[in-house]
């Protein structure tokens, strides 16, 4: 203490020291500067070092002042003195010295600003590389402060964004050393090595096992997502040891992979084939790593009468992992021939599935799901489905549709009876005439069942547009119209007419000249009255007329049914404009007979010829000379020769007076015109107006 005292009298003389027992009190003016030995100022002398302030908060906060002031001494013949302001001053009389004494204090002192990012900014690193920093700056200083640091926030709550380190230079840069290893070998981090399969995700501590590889010093945690992969976490020199290690331990593997259509193999060998699963596993020392996945298919299962479509499959598949390919290839055919020995295919064809409602389709898929079996089309190409998987569960689909199939087709055919009188669907023969179409056919058209087109009466298959109304003969490519008649409850519709609508009783449809009918009816009438220019055909449907028509052809049937049954002609009728609208709605009337003539009796008269009919007299011609013609369909069933004074037919048989003959002729051998006597014994089929 003499020493100090004696030296800072020598310095600043207007300074008193004042000591007590472990106190040192200096009194005098806040702004004195220093004296030469003689108590002069020395401000020419001054040498003021711009310092980082963390470098002055060190300087404060240390023994440095003391350490160089001693230092400086020692080493110079002038004194150098310290003083730490706001900046570091120097003070001796020798620039030389001072410019010394300056590089000592600058190489001597540093401050140096470590970034720290990722997790090295954030918690638990930020806190690990806390104490390892305080451990180190502990050992380094020894009851000194040599070395400091600090931490500077970053934008978060608990990030750090920099590490400020502080102090003699060589101790600085040992802390930098400290922090910086940890950096490179201990901060936490993350690397990610990408799996072959999704099913080694499964069983990935088993493979780990299998290429000795021990978790450790870091963690593996295997993932699905984005893809397989295994995330290795831990400090960064351990996993980039383990990365390595992993990668080439998976590099030495065998990988086969074995996928069966249907989730049935996986569900067996989890349950029953376990046991056999873990026996292949052991004696071929390999790994089986089962999984069951969706693979995008679409499946449509189309019958006759609906469509069902299924836009995902599932599948079973194994992963076979080993070192040797050989075991490997072992336990894969083992595994493949032990789910083949238990499991069974079975094909039910479009037929056998025809009959099926939706409802039992929904059963069927349900049941199918159920037990894990797969579904596929024909492979035949002809329809229906093959059902493979486990036994037991294509057992069951069998019995169910064993039971199902006979209802429904039951069920169908009584729909199908109770609809064909209902409902009559028609297709356009070549020869022009509407054909009926068969019972099936006509249920599968009212119920838009056409996806696999429809068979006519003489079995050839067509395919509809129900939209245009039309079908396509798959063979040929001939199209043909479609037609469709909803009968009333007591009258059936005929083939040839079109539609009406329930409240319509009458309806005259004009025939397109191009149409097969209209020919048909031409061709009749020109063949007598080839003379004659037919303006149009009409054809007349009157639904009250042809209805008892239809009753009395019926009952004419019945009568003469030892005589061959009904016999229906088309014969002609001429007419006039005054008669016409009365014969359109209320039919042939007896009341007018006589207004021509009444040769062979009392009744209406037909004419085989339409030449005949075609006379003036009979078809008498309006204003502008045009003429009409009915051709009438004529029940005239058994006849005999007429006489004018017959106002019915006479009885057939004297023993059976009401037992009367159907009609009346004019010759036996060979008539050319006819009568009747019921108004409803015919019917007026066509209206041709002619000139």
């Amino acid at each position: 203490m003499n020493d100090f005292a004696k030296g800072q009298r020598l310095s600043y003389p207007k300074v008193d020291i004042l000591r007590n027992t472990n106190i040192v009190i200096l009194k005098g003016p806040g702004n004195i500067r220093p004296t030469n030995p003689h108590g002069q100022n020395t401000n020419d002398l001054e040498r003021r070092i711009n310092l980082p302030q963390d470098v002055i908060t060190f300087i404060k906060s240390s023994n440095a002042v003391h350490k160089y002031q001693t230092l400086f001494q020692q080493r110079f013949r002038n004194p150098v003195f310290i003083a730490v302001e706001s900046d570091l001053v120097l003070f001796c009389k020798c620039p030389h010295d001072l410019d010394e004494a300056q590089a000592e204090l600058v190489g001597d002192l540093s401050v140096e600003i470590e970034k720290l990012q990722g997790a090295a900014a954030v918690p638990p690193d930020i806190d690990r590389i806390k104490e390892t920093l305080i451990k180190a700056k502990t050992d380094l200083n020894r009851n000194e402060l040599r070395v400091d640091f600090s931490f500077v926030p970053g934008q978060g709550a608990t990030t750090v964004a920099k590490v400020r380190l502080v102090g003699y230079t060589e101790y600085v840069k040992n802390l930098r050393d400290v922090l910086q290893d940890y950096l490179l070998n201990q901060v936490s981090t993350k690397e990610v090595l990408n799996l072959q399969h999704p099913e080694m995700v499964d069983c990935f501590g088993k493979i780990l096992e299998l290429i000795s590889i021990k978790q450790t010093q870091v963690s593996m945690k295997e993932s699905l997502l984005p893809n397989p992969c295994v995330v290795i976490s831990g400090p960064r020199c351990h996993v980039q040891e383990a990365h390595k290690a992993l990668r080439s331990g998976l590099a030495s593997l065998t990988l086969e992979k074995l996928v069966l259509d249907g989730p049935g193999a996986v569900r067996y060998f989890q349950a029953e084939g376990k046991t056999s699963k873990e026996l292949v596993e052991s004696s071929c020392n390999v790994l089986i790593q089962e999984r069951q996945a969706s693979a995008p298919r679409q499946f449509i299962l189309s019958t006759s009468s609906l469509r069902h479509t299924t836009t995902t499959s599932q599948q079973s598949s194994f992963l076979f992992v080993g070192l040797e390919k050989k075991n490997v290839d072992d336990a894969l055919t083992k595994i493949k021939n032990l789910y083949q020995d238990h499991s069974a295919k079975k094909t039910f064809t479009n037929q056998d599935l025809a009959d099926l409602i939706e409802e039992d389709i929904k059963k069927l898929m349900n049941l199918v799901e159920t037990q894990g079996l797969y579904v596929q089309e024909d492979p035949l190409r002809q329809g229906g489905l093959t059902v493979s998987g486990l036994k037991t569960g294509v057992n069951q689909v069998e019995q169910m549709l064993q039971t199902l199939i006979p209802l429904r087709r039951e069920l169908r055919a009584k729909e199908e009876e109770s609809l064909y009188p209902c409902v009559a669907w028609c297709i356009l023969g070549q020869n022009g005439s509407w054909e009926r179409l068969p019972k099936t056919t006509n249920y599968n058209l009212e119920k838009c069942n056409t996806t696999k087109g429809i068979v006519d009466a003489q079995g050839a298959t067509w395919s509809v547009n129900l939209l245009k109304m039309e079908a396509r003969r798959d063979l040929t490519g001939q199209t043909a119209k479609l037609k469709r008649l909803e009968n009333l409850a007591d009258f059936t519709f005929p083939l040839y007419w079109d539609k009406m609508s329930n409240n319509e009783e009458l309806e005259e449809v004009l025939l397109d000249p191009s149409s097969a009918e209209y020919r048909t009816v031409q061709q009749a009438f020109n063949k007598t009255a080839h003379n004659k220019t037919i303006v149009k055909i009409g054809r007349l449907q009157n639904v009250h007329l042809r209805r008892t028509y239809e009753m009395q052809k019926k009952h004419i049937s019945e009568k003469n049914k030892n005589e061959g049954g009904v016999v229906e002609r088309l014969l002609y009728h001429g007419t006039s404009q005054e008669n016409l609208n009365s014969i359109k709605t209320k039919g042939f009337n007896r009341s007018f007979s006589g207004k021509n003539a009444t040769a062979y009796g009392q009744g209406t008269y037909f004419a085989v010829d339409a030449s005949y009919s075609a006379s003036p007299t009979y078809s008498r011609p309006d204003a502008d000379g045009f003429q009409l013609m009915f051709v009438a369909r004529v029940l005239t069933g058994v006849f005999t020769l007429g006489r004018s004074d017959m106002r019915m037919p006479p009885p057939r048989n004297s023993q059976q007076p009401h037992d009367r003959y159907d009609s009346l002729v004019d010759n036996m051998n060979n008539p050319i015109m006819f009568v009747v006597f019921h108004d409803n014994q015919a019917y007026p089929d066509y209206l041709i107006t002619f000139c």
